[in-house]
């Protein structure tokens, strides 16, 4: 159960950092940039809060959320912002995923 609580935190934070690429990109209020930041993260910390409590251990929740930021940032510049597409990349991202995924077994 903690782990799908990780998952959503850091996916709201990915949505957060591609709402404030996005949001630069295309001159958007200072204002209207913290009440989204902020509004993310009011919803992300409990859940970080909840995962980390219900883990096993410290590293668990910490390498699953840091590989799966980098999954997400990867899939976000590619989706959102149309960047190339490098095997060093997608390899990055891949090891990244399967270190958590051995450290949660």
């Amino acid at each position: 159960m903690w782990w799908i609580c990780q998952i959503l935190a850091v996916t709201l934070i990915s949505a957060a950092h591609v709402f404030n690429r996005w949001a630069g990109l295309n001159e958007v209020g200072f204002f209207i940039k913290w009440g989204v930041n902020v509004g993310m993260q009011v919803i992300a910390a409990p859940l970080f809060i909840t995962a980390y409590m219900r883990a096993p251990s410290l590293f668990q929740p910490w390498f699953l959320g840091t590989a799966s930021i980098a999954l997400l940032g990867f899939l976000a510049s590619l989706i959102f912002f149309g960047e190339s597409i490098v095997v060093l990349k997608i390899l990055g991202a891949a090891l990244a995923l399967a270190g958590a995924v051995l450290l949660i077994l």
